[in-house]
């Protein structure tokens, strides 16, 4: 089913120097999205003040943040990764793990950590998925997650944060090109976090640069409210009948596909970082990147240590099937 909107997007007053927003084709894993209803992630810099950073993220739920990280400590991390995985041959011929090319083979043999189980392979059947598990257990990965420029914009968009922790399950997703299926599926972090209020935060990290073609993430309009809502109502629901978590997600992406709301779509660069409220609707769209790109990124999450959160997601690395 195609995503589709019932009123075109208003002109954004922010244009891109190179895509023209009604330009763009991009695909989610149930169709096409309509150019109608996309707009830009307009972002800041990184050299904003603590109040235009806090505002943008208190009142639309999402915040894109230029140049958080040195662009240089953001490349070395995806040279690494991609040093790791190329042990099963993912990498084209001639390129450097730096560029992160696919040799463009049989896309679903190299379904990673978050896209694997859409397509139905595991990490006895898929070698990429098990380097990828693995890759979450490598220093150079913590190191990446602890960056202490990241730790102090965090520190910025939560002041009142005296006690702050980062939660060890990070989830290191590579988006293999032309991979069908694989795409992140509609869906709010409090999800997979509701052994605790809805207080936590997520940075979202492009580890390389990551065009509007190439997979990144689109958030849902204003959609906070929305997510609040259909949490209560699904809460209701889930008591009422019984429905286990998975029910429950199955049914929040059936019923949710938008809505009439516009997607933001950004346009991220090595060293950006996207920080979102876990009630803020989101996906990916398919990598279609022209040169073959792998989109690689990270989602790190952060909570007050002095305050309820998911404890759950501290107690160890990403493990398929763990329930979170």
């Amino acid at each position: 089913m195609a995503l589709v909107s019932t009123q075109p997007a208003p002109l954004s007053p922010w244009d891109h120097p190179i895509y023209k927003i009604g330009d763009l084709k991009l695909e989610s894993n149930v169709g096409e999205i309509s150019s109608s209803m996309l707009r830009w992630l307009v972002p800041l810099p990184a050299t904003a003040s603590d109040d235009e950073i806090r505002r943008e993220y208190e009142t639309k739920g999402v915040v894109h943040i230029k140049g958080v990280i040195p662009r240089e400590t953001v490349l070395a991390m995806r040279a690494k990764y991609f040093e790791f995985m190329d042990a099963c041959g993912v990498l084209k011929e001639g390129t450097s793990p730096v560029e992160g090319i696919f040799h463009g083979n049989n896309p679903r043999a190299y379904t990673g950590p978050g896209n694997a189980s859409g397509v139905g392979n595991t990490p006895e059947s898929c070698e990429y998925l098990r380097l990828g598990i693995e890759a979450h257990k490598q220093q150079w990965a913590d190191d990446f997650a602890n960056d202490e420029n990241l730790a102090r914009m965090v520190g910025r968009i939560k002041p009142e944060w005296k006690n702050r922790v980062l939660f060890k399950r990070q989830l290191l997703r590579s988006n293999i090109p032309n991979s069908e299926g694989t795409a992140t599926q509609v869906h709010y972090d409090q999800i997979f976090l509701r052994a605790a209020p809805p207080t936590s935060l997520t940075a979202w990290v492009p580890i390389g640069d990551c065009g509007p073609l190439s997979g990144g993430l689109l958030y849902l309009e204003d959609s906070v409210p929305v997510a609040t809502e259909i949490e209560e109502g699904f809460t209701k629901m889930s008591t009422d009948k019984g429905l286990s978590d998975a029910e429950r997600m199955s049914a929040f992406n059936v019923n949710n596909e938008g809505g009439g709301r516009n997607w933001l779509v950004g346009d991220y660069e090595a060293g950006d970082v996207v920080f979102h409220h876990p009630l803020m609707i989101h996906a990916s769209s398919v990598n279609r990147d022209p040169n073959g790109v792998i989109r690689l990124a990270t989602d790190l999450r952060f909570a007050n240590a002095d305050a309820p959160y998911d404890e759950r997601w501290c107690r160890g690395f990403f493990v398929p099937g763990d329930g979170l």
